[in-house]
C-alpha cells in the first residue's frame, strides 16, 4: 500500500510533532519563567497532537479521492470566522465594559482561557451550522 502525502501534510505532521514535543519539554523541564506549567505543557500537546490528528484524517481522505478543499469549504470558513469575529467583538466589548465599571481584581489568565474556548466554540458551531445549510 503506498500512501501519497504532499508536502503541505507532511510539514503540517513535523509542525504537530514539534509542537507536542515543546509541550512534553515544558513538563519535563519546568521554566521558571512559566506560570502554569501543567496548563501551559497541556495546551501545547493538545494542540500538536490536534494538528496531528487532522493531519492523518486528511491525509487518509486524500488517498481515498476524497476532496478535502475546494471553494464551498473555503466559503463556509470564511463566513464561520466573521461571524465569530462579530460575536466575539461584542463580547469583549462587554467584558471590557463591565471590568472598567466594576472594580474586579480578575486574573488574566483564567479570562483569556474562557474567550479562547468561546472563540474555537463559536467557531466550530457555526461551521457546522454553515456547512448543512450550503
Amino acid at each position: 500500500m503506498v500512501i501519497k502525502v504532499q508536502t503541505k501534510d507532511k510539514s503540517m505532521l513535523v509542525t504537530g510533532f514539534f509542537i507536542t514535543l515543546i509541550g512534553i519539554g515544558i513538563h519535563i523541564f519546568e521554566p521558571g519563567w512559566i506560570i502554569n506549567t501543567s496548563g501551559t505543557g497541556g495546551a501545547f500537546i493538545g494542540a500538536g497532537i490536534a494538528i496531528i490528528l487532522i493531519s492523518i484524517h486528511s491525509i487518509r481522505l486524500k488517498n481515498k479521492g476524497t476532496i478535502v478543499e475546494d471553494e464551498r469549504t473555503f466559503h463556509i470558513a470564511e463566513r464561520a470566522s466573521h461571524k465569530t469575529l462579530t460575536i466575539l467583538i461584542i463580547l469583549e466589548g462587554i467584558l471590557m465594559a463591565f471590568l472598567g465599571v466594576a472594580a474586579f481584581d480578575v486574573q488574566a489568565y483564567p479570562v483569556v482561557s474562557l474567550l479562547f474556548v468561546i472563540t474555537v466554540l463559536t467557531y466550530v458551531g457555526f461551521y457546522y451550522w454553515y456547512n448543512r445549510q450550503t
